[in-house]
């Protein structure tokens, strides 16, 4: 199994530790034969380009050493993955890849769609108008985009799509916009809890606004694609940042519920049976 990234573009990306979770996968995979199958699996972590033209010429070479592919991380590389898979018959489960694309008869989703997960929580509040803030970063770029190209697909006005840096400028002009608009503010972009810049400065801007007093609500994309820890997890960024603290009120997170284990809990698990490494900080990754 091929797993895509682009993992080694940003800091956070890399703490991800692709080869530990590809090892710990296919370790527990091949001990279990109701899984399994009587096949032996292996995992291979994909070298990748950033810039999304050169991922999507690295693929070429995939057919010769993979099976079948999980990822990309980027959304942008989706369509040519998925079409390259179709044509080697070779399934690409994927979490990351936005709307429904012809062709991609492989194409597995693992898990809800985000954007069809944010579809549902907007329509149970009656929040109509979203605008979509991604940071400057191909990766991000390309997630906003396809949100809100999904988003006005299923029927919802997405007044702003803009790109805001971690530049105290750039910010602020992304927050103007989105003052001239109203409503739902998506950020595409790190979790602030994970070491985000961006979305850091975004909030601690929107703060100076006015705009974190319930007339705005803000709401982490990433975290509709992993379990964040939320049960008795304090995140030092909070605790010592009292202008984050404060925007943080007019952050609505909604992530994928972990209710037998929380993930660090999992890693902590892992790491006492000897499956990944005894350095590995699970707090850390």
């Amino acid at each position: 199994v091929g797993v895509m990234g682009p993992w080694t573009c940003d800091p956070i990306l890399a703490r991800a530790l692709p080869e530990v979770a590809s090892r710990l996968a296919v370790a527990r995979l091949n001990r279990d034969p109701t899984l399994n199958e009587g096949y032996w699996w292996d995992a291979v972590v994909l070298t990748e380009a950033c810039q999304t033209p050169q991922a999507v010429t690295g693929l070429l070479n995939v057919e010769r050493y993979a099976t079948g592919l999980v990822g990309p991380l980027n959304p942008a590389t989706c369509g040519a993955a998925g079409l390259l898979a179709a044509a080697w018959n070779k399934p690409l489960v994927s979490w990351a890849c936005l709307g429904d694309v012809e062709g991609l008869d492989t194409l597995v989703t693992p898990m809800p769609e985000p954007a069809g997960v944010l579809h549902a929580v907007l329509r149970f509040f009656r929040w109509a108008h979203v605008a979509v803030l991604s940071a400057p970063q191909d990766l991000w770029r390309e997630v906003g985009q396809g949100l809100a190209q999904d988003l006005r697909a299923r029927g919802l006005p997405v007044t702003v799509v803009t790109a805001a840096g971690s530049q105290e400028d750039e910010a602020r002009e992304a927050l103007r916009r989105v003052q001239r608009a109203d409503g739902v503010v998506v950020m595409c972009m790190h979790s602030v809890l994970l070491g985000g810049e961006e979305q850091r400065g975004l909030l601690e801007k929107a703060e100076e606004m006015g705009m974190t007093d319930g007339t705005y609500v803000f709401i982490p994309y990433d975290t509709l694609t992993f379990p964040l820890p939320y049960r008795r997890v304090p995140y030092p960024v909070l605790a010592n940042n009292t202008k984050l603290r404060l925007a943080y009120d007019a952050v609505f997170t909604v992530t994928i519920d972990s209710p037998d284990v929380t993930f660090h809990e999992a890693l902590r698990q892992a790491k006492e049976t000897y499956e990944i490494p005894a350095h590995i900080e699970p707090t850390q990754v």
